[in-house]
């Protein structure tokens, strides 16, 4: 079996740096000497990237992990959300469900609501009742499309046990998963390391781009509580996090 091409080789010989004895806390951490390694290649990548330049004048999160492989040490990148309108750029590993597939039920689905919607804006001058009753379909479609997305999102943790969203979050006392939830770089991250028995050793993430009113570019931040920590808690499994 040959390498994923999101798995990298560092380029600068780090032999010599010294392992983790322990994954970090991805909810309170200082970056391993190795996450920051990575995290400079990953930067150098984004910072090449021209066409990225424009939007990522709003900042955007990326993360690194280290893993220890067949091939011997590597580390993964990842973005939360998309980039470029995509989930699935090269470099980066792929995302934990490909919403964005333009075959796929989620964009034909998501497509049919947007045809409601521009129903809706014709009738309302005319038909009151129907507009009305198209409203009632699209919450219901929408909310049932959102239901069974977070059914897609399957999630590996690191006894090789699988759930989706929707029974992590149950199980986290959550009513219901967030928008946008294991949409995250961690959760990414994780992913393939569990799904492909690599070991992870340490995971960093940093905000790139313009700052934020509560992001700074450059500076690295712990993962997010509403969205990743119950993903997070069910993937590192027996670890405290």
């Amino acid at each position: 079996m040959s390498e994923p091409t999101y798995l990298h080789t560092f380029a600068n010989d780090v032999t010599g740096m010294e392992l983790p004895h322990e994954f970090n806390n991805p909810f309170h951490y200082e970056p391993h000497p190795l996450c920051l390694r990575a995290a400079d290649e990953v930067q150098a990548y984004i910072d090449d990237q021209t066409d990225w330049q424009e939007e990522l004048q709003s900042g955007k999160m990326f993360g690194v992990l280290v893993v220890q492989t067949p091939w011997g040490l590597r580390y993964l990148a990842a973005y939360s959300g998309l980039l470029q309108g995509r989930n699935d750029l090269p470099y980066f590993v792929p995302p934990v469900y490909d919403l964005m597939n333009p075959a796929g039920h989620f964009k034909v689905e998501e497509a049919a609501i947007s045809r409601i919607n521009r129903v809706i804006k014709l009738l309302e001058a005319e038909t009151g009742q129907r507009a009305s009753d198209l409203r009632h379909e699209r919450k219901q479609r929408s909310q049932a499309l959102q239901e069974w997305l977070f059914r897609q999102f399957i999630i590996y943790n690191k006894k090789g046990e699988a759930k989706d969203l929707t029974h992590i979050f149950q199980a986290a006392r959550h009513k219901a998963p967030p928008s946008g939830a294991g949409e995250c770089a961690a959760p990414k991250l994780l992913q393939q390391a569990f799904r492909h028995h690599w070991q992870p050793l340490c995971m960093a993430e940093f905000w790139w781009g313009g700052d934020s009113a509560d992001r700074q570019h450059g500076h690295f931040y712990p993962a997010c509580e509403e969205k990743c920590r119950p993903i997070l808690a069910f993937m590192l499994a027996s670890q405290k996090v």
